[in-house]
């Protein structure tokens, strides 16, 4: 009985460490605590959505930037709440913002905002000053990555939970972006589409 004991605390403990590393099972990660999470590391080179990370990550704006650009051009917002530990957060930033056919998307149909959910980094939105935290917590999302999708006021119209390879991701705000989503559901769209 000892030995399956030790077994278990030692499996736990492996668990623990590579969770700390920043591994997760599944294509997304909870926090297991509403959002309240640890202190977000400072090195961090997206938080608060500085010069650093529209160059980090092509394709994304400041956070105001893309607010007011959403409502002159009559763009959607696409809003990518992450943590700096969560591993599909990073595959998105990795191996789908990159993509030509994600690019092209993100250029046509919308202002596109990074949102970490651990940061204390403060925006204007809704007439109110918030912080990022605070926003992730007001849109209800507890794993990482989630993407949503606003309109240019602000209302959340959709969101896309998890990570998704390149040619789906691009499909989902192709959807979006051309406003199917008002009067079809995204299978009869896609299936119109393939």
């Amino acid at each position: 009985m000892k030995v399956l004991t030790w077994a278990l605390v030692g499996v736990a403990g492996i668990f623990v460490i590579a969770r700390l590393a920043g591994w997760c099972p599944g294509s997304s990660c909870s926090t297991g605590h509403s959002g309240t999470a640890a202190a977000v590391a400072a090195t961090d080179p997206v938080a608060g959505i500085g010069a650093t990370a529209t160059m980090e990550t092509p394709g994304f704006e400041p956070f105001e930037k893309a607010m007011a650009d959403a409502k002159s051009q009559n763009k959607l917002v696409m809003v990518d709440v992450y943590t700096t530990w969560c591993h599909w957060c990073q595959k998105l930033d990795e191996d789908v913002y990159p993509t030509p056919e994600v690019q092209k998307q993100l250029g046509m149909y919308f202002a596109a905002v990074k949102v970490n959910a651990e940061s204390d980094a403060a925006h204007s939105f809704a007439g109110k000053q918030v912080t990022e935290r605070q926003l992730a917590s007001q849109w209800n999302v507890t794993g990482y990555p989630t993407i949503l999708f606003l309109s240019p006021d602000g209302t959340v119209l959709d969101r896309l939970p998890g990570y998704m390879p390149p040619k789906d991701f691009a499909n989902v705000l192709q959807y979006m972006g051309t406003g199917a989503y008002k009067t079809t559901s995204f299978d009869a769209w896609q299936s119109a589409h393939s």
